[in-house]
C-alpha cells in the first residue's frame, strides 16, 4: 500500500505504524489474525470473522480484530487496512 510504512517485528506480532500503529498482524498455525485501528461507529455490521476487542486483553494494536483463513479472507482485509490507513492519518 505504502513503501514508506516501516513493518515493526514483536515478539508476539507483526505493526504497521504511520503516527501510530495501523494494523497489527499474529501468524496462528490456522489463521492469520489482524488488530486494526478503527472507529467502531463506522463498521457496522460487523463482519462474520470479525469481533470487537476493546474489553479484551490482546498483544495488536487497535480494538478490532479480524480473522483470516482463506485468500477471499485477505481481499476484504485489505479493504479494512486501507480503511484503518486513512483513519490513522496516512
Amino acid at each position: 500500500m505504502d513503501p514508506a510504512i516501516p513493518e515493526t517485528p514483536k515478539k508476539l506480532s507483526i505493526a504497521y505504524k504511520i503516527s501510530q500503529n495501523t494494523v497489527c498482524m499474529e501468524v496462528k498455525k490456522q489463521r492469520v489474525t489482524l488488530y486494526l485501528k478503527l472507529d467502531r461507529k463506522s463498521l457496522k455490521p460487523l463482519r462474520k470473522n470479525a469481533r470487537y476487542v476493546t474489553e479484551i486483553g490482546h498483544y495488536g494494536t487497535g480494538d478490532y480484530e479480524l480473522n483470516l483463513e482463506s485468500e477471499n479472507d485477505v481481499t476484504e482485509a485489505r479493504t479494512l487496512i486501507e480503511f484503518a490507513y486513512r483513519f490513522v492519518g496516512g
